[in-house]
């Protein structure tokens, strides 16, 4: 089990702030307006204490000027794919034959999005796939995607160097259904 407090504690010393933690009613409340679970990891972490500095995002700020702006964050990653659906040069196998017209090529991406977990910003463009648990956290701009971290803990050391990105063990990473093999592109 992760010591949340510990990892806040941690952050702190890199200068982030933090407001403090959500509480389950509030969790359930910005999961309804945004359409969303938080994994496990996300929400514990959340119900410590929000980061509240520059690049990260206020979930109980819930002024629709910034319901607007997750909002938005949480559709780049796709729009940005549907934007560059012709660009992608590796097609991995487990999504089928590549369609061979523009149209058709962009009709099966948009299923695919359709089918794959939806992705919840964390800090600037580094996101965490909405599935139950251990989660890797992606870091997405346009067509270049790839993992910053095997899980939320690991992503946080990275990010704000406790630790190195080399040390990451792509192997121990959780396969998520459509990101996991858009890092091959």
């Amino acid at each position: 089990m992760w010591d949340y407090k510990l990892l806040q504690n941690e952050l702190m010393q890199r200068e982030i702030k933090f407001d403090c933690g959500l509480s389950n009613q509030e969790i359930m409340e910005i999961e309804k307006i945004y359409e969303i679970r938080f994994p496990f990891e996300y929400s514990e972490f959340l119900k410590v204490g929000i980061p509240v500095s520059a690049g990260f995002y206020n979930w109980r700020d819930l002024t629709q000027k910034n319901v607007n702006y997750i909002k938005e964050r949480m559709n780049i990653p796709f729009m940005d794919i549907l934007d560059c659906y012709d660009e992608i040069d590796e097609w991995p196998s487990s999504w089928g034959i590549k369609p061979e017209t523009s149209q058709d090529l962009k009709e099966k991406i948009k299923s695919l999005l359709q089918e794959a977990p939806r992705l919840i910003p964390i800090y600037k463009h580094r996101y965490i796939a909405m599935i139950e648990k251990n989660s890797p956290i992606f870091s997405v701009m346009g067509l270049d995607i790839v993992y910053y971290g095997e899980n939320l803990f690991q992503y946080f050391e990275i990010e704000f160097g406790t630790k190195k990105y080399s040390e990451i063990e792509f192997k121990d990473i959780e396969y998520i259904k459509f990101w996991s093999d858009a890092i091959n592109w």
